[in-house]
């Protein structure tokens, strides 16, 4: 007959098995036989934490404490289970009870910095961060969530070293990589995130997201092919995954390949009806192969999503102008700057569709209202310019083409245009000098 030191020993052989309904019996048989056997009531908690009974779990760590009080390990798993059942105060209240026994806990400074993150508690979660990294150097989660901090308040060179941190002590720690990757892409060193990702994917090559991750700095280098050759992977490790579709459809797209983007775009919208993205840029695709309609019709499926969608009136209104709908383009444009008033670009679209349209006075308030919000906008100078050479008005389409020329040194089309103000002035001596800058500048582009 088995004592109970003999039944621990097998409950932990189970546990360490994963056998754990069985490891539970076996630590209840230890208690049946001593009910004061401590590390058989610390284990089953930890069994019964395995499997999700947080409360059975929080219960047996309970017991432990009530015979040993000065548990710290008993308080930190204690606060683990209550964290996992949502109750952060008392979560919070045993992480400090096992600080307050042993306040070098590398362990519990970490898991409760994650707390206070959950709670919004960013200065805190630095505070037990650094306390971690202090307490133990080679804990390595605790510099990449620091790192993760850090790169969230904009500190990327300081999160960088917290990854290499990490790497130091573990190099096969693919957060560590892939975060590190994140901030070089932030920094604008699309080279060293490529080899970031690079060495996730070496060291984890079923990691779809280094995958995604990579392509996504390819298709910003327009490196067009590589880029889907990663996604190509993402999307072969997870077929019903949407987003890996809709991003190869962008590379696709700037080769000029529409019916392979107009493809991914419909597979991601099978995966996923309600993907606001896969019909933006399947309408974007349809309209790059100039099925204009049928990109309307795809914009209006976005707007129904996402009524306040703004890349969408915008896009449906760029495929109603080129469709000569120029009223209804400007109605796609108003929606948009209702949405955001301050968008100098759209302001300039309906000021070509409101010249368009004949109302001229309408398109110089648009083009006016762009300056306002941006000086150095050539193209609303430009346009404003244009549409006051149609009104006759010279002088002042010299003025805006000067600008326009002042901003763009190299804007043949604003010499073109000045060139003919300067004449309708009677100013012949600019107009041949203007029209001599431009052959100039055609000359360098030839």
């Amino acid at each position: 007959m088995f004592d109970e030191i003999d039944l621990f020993h097998r409950g932990v052989a189970l546990q360490e098995k994963n056998e754990h309904e069985r490891a539970v019996e076996m630590f209840t048989r230890v208690l049946d036989i001593n009910s004061r056997y401590t590390e058989a009531y610390y284990s089953r908690g930890n069994v019964f934490e395995a499997l999700g009974h947080h409360d059975k779990a929080i219960a047996d760590y309970n017991a432990v404490l009530r015979y040993s009080p000065n548990e710290a390990v008993a308080y930190y798993n204690r606060a683990v289970a209550y964290g996992k059942k949502g109750d952060r105060k008392q979560a919070m209240a045993d992480y400090a009870e096992a600080l307050r026994l042993e306040p070098k806990y590398a362990l519990a400074l970490f898991n409760r910095a994650q707390l206070h993150l959950k709670m919004g508690n960013t200065d805190a979660a630095l505070d037990d961060l650094n306390a971690a990294v202090a307490a133990n150097p080679k804990e390595a989660d605790a510099y990449v969530l620091r790192g993760l901090i850090r790169a969230g308040q904009g500190r990327l060179k300081d999160a960088i070293a917290d990854y290499d941190a990490a790497l130091r002590v573990d190099p096969k720690h693919c957060e560590a990589h892939g975060n590190r990757g994140n901030a070089f892409e932030s920094l604008g060193d699309k080279a060293k995130a490529v080899a970031c990702y690079g060495e996730v994917i070496r060291l984890a090559p079923k990691d779809a997201k280094a995958y995604t991750n990579r392509a996504r700095v390819h298709l910003d280098a327009g490196r067009f092919d590589q880029a889907i050759a990663d996604y190509t992977e993402a999307i072969r490790l997870h077929p019903k995954e949407a987003r890996p579709y809709v991003n190869r459809s962008l590379a696709y797209s700037r080769q000029r390949h529409f019916d392979k983007a107009i493809a991914d775009c419909q597979e991601a919208v099978r995966l996923e009806p309600r993907n606001l993205d896969a019909y933006l840029c399947l309408g974007a695709a349809l309209a790059g192969k100039g099925l204009r309609e049928e990109a309307i019709a795809t914009y209006d499926k976005a707007i129904g999503l996402d009524p306040a969608c703004k890349r969408a009136y915008y896009n449906r209104g760029v495929a109603n102008g080129l469709l000569g709908r120029v009223e209804a383009a400007v109605a796609d444009y108003t929606k948009v700057l209702e949405i955001d008033p301050n968008d100098g670009k759209v302001l300039c679209h309906r000021g070509v569709a409101a010249t368009k349209a004949g109302r001229l006075d309408d398109a110089i308030a648009d083009y006016a209202k762009a300056i306002q919000i941006d000086p150095k906008n050539a193209k609303a100078y430009y346009n404003r310019g244009l549409v006051y050479r149609i009104q006759n008005d010279n002088v002042r389409a010299v003025a805006d083409l000067t600008e326009a020329i002042r901003l763009e040194p190299d804007h043949h089309l604003a010499y073109q245009n000045r060139a003919m103000a300067y004449d309708k002035l009677g100013d012949r001596s600019a107009a041949k000098k203007d029209l001599l800058k431009v052959k100039e500048l055609r000359a360098a582009r030839a």
